[in-house]
């Protein structure tokens, strides 16, 4: 393996930082911190960091919420050649547990209240570095304190590291199983970073609100000022659009990368912010939604971006192209970037040998699963082969294939259609239906119901519809209309929960 200070994708923010010294790169509240002062902060981050040990290929446990501290931590940890590991916020707190054990660290750097979650770890409590971003008395609740990085040379050489070297592990779910730990490798966050550069409309003078990280580590790279959304990311849909518009306007946000209900509760203010831009994505996103945003930001360009954890971006496509095409089974996503390949394969939920492709691989027109493979596709998992032998697919030759886990088919034009989940898909007289084109379906019959799901049950079609009972005419074997609100994804609280919808049906909750 070739092993270089330049295949460290932290080399990136070195070159932006020589290119935009006094550029904002992340501003939180009204505090601005510089390329240059960034630059000298993930130094000094990573000098301490070696001073106590850390060591390349280990894992650090990171557990800061978004903001310029973790920032400075992922990225010096990455410097040093060591695995920055990020634990969403978003997830329970015996979820981080098991995560953060699951993950065999070396260290952990996170908030105090963090540190109270680690001492009552057996696994976690007697790890080599702990650093707090508060104060630390005693060695509690950590050994050191992140504010010692001040004592440490503002210059520091990016570790060599070949390409295959995992840089940052991220978990996609931890729902039910092994936590599955998505293995970014340096290589992999380049070609991310150079697919997300090519096939979204950025400029060199945007000043962009992200959401999610991986846009934000786009834009360090990039030297592009990041504008943190002053949120809980635990509970986007209860974002306060007030505190969010005043942020845009104070420090000339031209673009945002967010999920769908922060565009909403944006959307839904009496003047909203006017944009040059909006990228959204991680949930479907109904014509109804896409009318609101068209008259709360009229100038505005709105792209719906299609991707996932592993591979991100797939494709994208404008708001109005999506209502163009909307009378058309499915969400179109938009024609898949040519960095990638695709194929789509029948649906099945078991594992696929790479001698079954070509057998299973439908002709363009046919419903079935998608599979992407490419630079910037995510190739397996951290310690975890059962999610690698049921999301991967790689044959002889190294080519790896990802399984989206998305149902859809591809028109004449080669444009995605977006029809639903592999594993919400519903077996009926012998008959494969896809959840979403259901839901869809009933949602126009239904127009004021809140939210309506489609799911299986011991080979009969349920249906669940949030809201008041009316007449209807729905083709189902069962349709129950409830109050109580249906569960959410904890992520984006935009997508179905089936699972645990199917837990409170069976339990009583909802009947």
């Amino acid at each position: 393996m070739n092993c270089t200070s330049s295949n460290n994708i932290t080399s990136m923010l070195d070159q932006a930082a020589a290119r935009f010294p006094d550029r904002p790169a992340l501003v939180l509240g009204g505090t601005p911190i510089s390329f240059r002062s960034l630059s000298r902060e993930v130094n000094q981050c990573a000098n301490l960091l070696t001073h106590l040990g850390l060591k390349r290929g280990e894992r650090m446990i990171i557990m800061i919420p978004m903001s310029p501290e973790l920032y400075i931590v992922m990225l010096a940890v990455i410097r040093c050649g060591a695995v920055a590991v990020f634990v969403d916020p978003w997830i329970s707190m015996r979820q981080i547990a098991a995560f953060s054990a699951f993950a065999e660290p070396s260290g952990f750097i996170g908030i105090p209240k963090s540190h109270l979650l680690r001492l009552m770890n057996r696994k976690l409590a007697g790890l080599k570095i702990t650093l707090s971003t508060g104060s630390v008395w005693l060695g509690l609740p950590a050994r050191k304190s992140l504010k010692s990085r001040s004592d440490f040379p503002p210059d520091s050489e990016s570790v060599p590291v070949a390409f295959d070297d995992p840089a940052l592990i991220t978990f996609t779910s931890g729902s039910s199983g092994i936590p599955k730990g998505a293995n970014r490798t340096h290589g992999f966050l380049k070609a991310q970073y150079e697919a997300l550069c090519r096939e979204l409309d950025y400029r060199d003078d945007d000043i962009d609100m992200p959401m999610f990280p991986v846009f934000a580590l786009r834009n360090l790279a990039a030297g592009i000022t990041s504008v943190i959304p002053d949120m809980d990311f635990r509970n986007v849909a209860e974002v306060d659009p007030v505190q969010i518009d005043r942020q845009i306007r104070e420090h000339g946000v031209t673009l945002i990368t967010a999920s769908p209900p922060f565009i909403d509760r944006l959307a839904g203010l009496d003047h909203p912010p006017q944009l040059r831009q909006i990228f959204t994505g991680g949930a479907p996103v109904t014509a109804a939604q896409i009318e609101r945003w068209h008259n709360g930001f009229p100038k505005t360009r709105i792209d719906i971006i299609y991707g996932s954890t592993e591979a991100e971006p797939v494709a994208h496509l404008s708001t109005h192209e999506r209502l163009a095409l909307d009378h058309q089974e499915g969400f179109c996503c938009g024609k898949p970037t040519d960095l990638l390949r695709t194929r789509i394969v029948q649906i099945r939920k078991e594992p696929i040998a790479p001698d079954q492709l070509d057998a299973l691989t439908l002709p363009q027109g046919e419903t079935g699963e998608l599979l992407v493979s490419g630079n910037h596709v995510c190739r397996d998992y951290f310690n975890n082969a059962a999610a690698v032998l049921e999301n991967k697919v790689i044959e002889p030759d190294g080519t790896c294939w990802h399984r989206m886990g998305d149902t859809g088919y591809f028109d004449e034009e080669g444009r995605f259609f977006l029809t639903g989940r592999v594993h919400s898909t519903i077996m009926r007289n012998g008959k494969i239906l896809h959840a979403q084109l259901i839901e869809a379906a009933v949602q126009k019959q239904v127009p004021n119901a809140q939210r309506v799901a489609a799911l299986e049950q011991d080979g009969k079609l349920l249906i669940v519809i949030q809201g008041e009972p009316v007449e209807h005419s729905i083709d189902a074997d069962r349709v129950i209309f409830t109050q109580n609100p249906l569960p959410l994804d904890p992520r984006h609280k935009s997508k179905i929960d089936y699972q645990a919808l199917r837990i409170l049906i069976q339990s009583g909750s909802i009947k």
